[in-house]
Parts: structure tokens; C-alpha cells; sequence
């Protein structure tokens, strides 16, 4: 009898285990549809005016929060304004001449000159920065500025 009875006890468990599995597949083909309630939302967004004003003022803080020391208090400045020389009828800027280029077939001669530490290579009759080369020999340059001629030796 006693092996009857174990057989009987794993039959009814094997059913049980079998018959859990069957209810989960016919559950999950055919489940069951719950009705949905639906909510009526108002449409129309009216948010809500805020008028309590923020207020907020800033302090001086005499101690930094991070380092725990002191900070320096702000000297007072103050500057008097100077009023700019109008020397831009006088101003000429920087030229310096260092030489030419020349080829030794041709009469055509390439001035090298520096204006405001900026060197260019001219021609004559060329402009560059308001400056017009008028004239060169390997000894000086002359120039206009402004409707200003001035002669430049060669450094």
C-alpha cells in the first residue's frame, strides 16, 4: 500500500503542476478585457497668476565659504578722466626703410619698408595704410602721408 499511496500523491502533484501551466496559456490567449474609465479633462489651461513679487538683496560677505578666511575690503577708486590729445593731424605712423629688391635684368625695383612694424614690399605708386611710395633709390624712399611728403634713409 505504501507504494500506492506515493503514487497517488505525485499524481496529484503532476496535476497540479500541469493544470497551473494550462491556466496560465488559456489566460494569457484569451485574457480578459477590464473596461477603462474615462476621465473628462477640462480642455481649456487657464494656470494661475502669480503675484507675490521675489524680492531679494545682496550682501557683502566678509568671510569666504570656502577657504574660511577674510576677504580684502574694496578700496575706494577714484579716477579722474583725462581728456585725449587730438594729434591726428600730427601723427605719422612708423616707417622704416630697409631696402630694395632688384632684378638685375630689369629696371623694376621692390622697396622694402616697415610700417607700424609691419613690413611690406612696394612698388611705386602703391598705397598701403594711408601711405603712397612716391619715389626710392637704394639710399632713402619718399613718401606721402596725408598730402605730407617725407624723405626716409635707409637703416
Amino acid at each position: 500500500m505504501k507504494s500506492k499511496t506515493k503514487t497517488y500523491l505525485l499524481l496529484a502533484t503532476v496535476l497540479c503542476v500541469w493544470g497551473t501551466i494550462g491556466y496560465k496559456i488559456v489566460s494569457g490567449v484569451s485574457p480578459t478585457i477590464s473596461e477603462e474609465k474615462q476621465e473628462n479633462f477640462d480642455v481649456a489651461f487657464n494656470p494661475k497668476a502669480n503675484t507675490e513679487v521675489d524680492t531679494f538683496s545682496i550682501q557683502t560677505l566678509e568671510r569666504d565659504p570656502f577657504l574660511g578666511t577674510l576677504t580684502k575690503k574694496k578700496k575706494s577708486v577714484t579716477r579722474t578722466l583725462k581728456k585725449p590729445i587730438n594729434n591726428k593731424a600730427n601723427y605719422l605712423p612708423q616707417i622704416s626703410y630697409n631696402g630694395l629688391v632688384k632684378k638685375q635684368s630689369t629696371l623694376d625695383m621692390v622697396f622694402v619698408v616697415n610700417i607700424n612694424n609691419n613690413q611690406y614690399l612696394l612698388n611705386k605708386g602703391q598705397v598701403v595704410d594711408s601711405v603712397t611710395l612716391i619715389k626710392g633709390n637704394n639710399k632713402d624712399i619718399t613718401i606721402r602721408y596725408k598730402n605730407q611728403k617725407q624723405t626716409i634713409k635707409r637703416q
